[in-house]
């Protein structure tokens, strides 16, 4: 029952940015995190915590998913559905997108 009230609720907040949108209304993109994903490095929360296992990221505002339903919404664009990008955590908005090619060149070693 939980997951669809989630779902419903993600929903309810897509058709909202529908209309938004409709009347040119853009919701902030300065929130978005940079790069290719909805996530960005929590450089904050791994120093405070060095040797938990794993990274801690930070998502999207806009990203909403629930991991028993693979639903899935982009409350930016007002996207919601199984993506298989969405999936993986990837933008389907395109904003903030730029990439650092030289810093990814430094971080692989070939």
């Amino acid at each position: 029952m939980k997951q669809i009230i989630k779902l419903s609720w993600y929903y309810l907040e897509t058709r909202y940015t529908k209309v938004l949108r409709f009347f040119h209304i853009i919701k902030d993109e300065s929130i978005i995190p940079k790069g290719p994903y909805c996530y960005e490095y929590d450089e904050e929360r791994n120093k405070e915590y060095p040797l938990a296992s794993g990274y801690w990221i930070k998502l999207c505002k806009y990203y909403r998913s629930t991991p028993k339903t693979r639903g899935m919404a982009c409350t930016y664009l007002g996207f919601y559905g199984n993506d298989c990008c969405l999936y993986d955590q990837c933008k389907i908005c395109g904003v903030n997108e730029d990439v650092d090619f030289e810093y990814v060149i430094k971080t692989i070693d070939i």
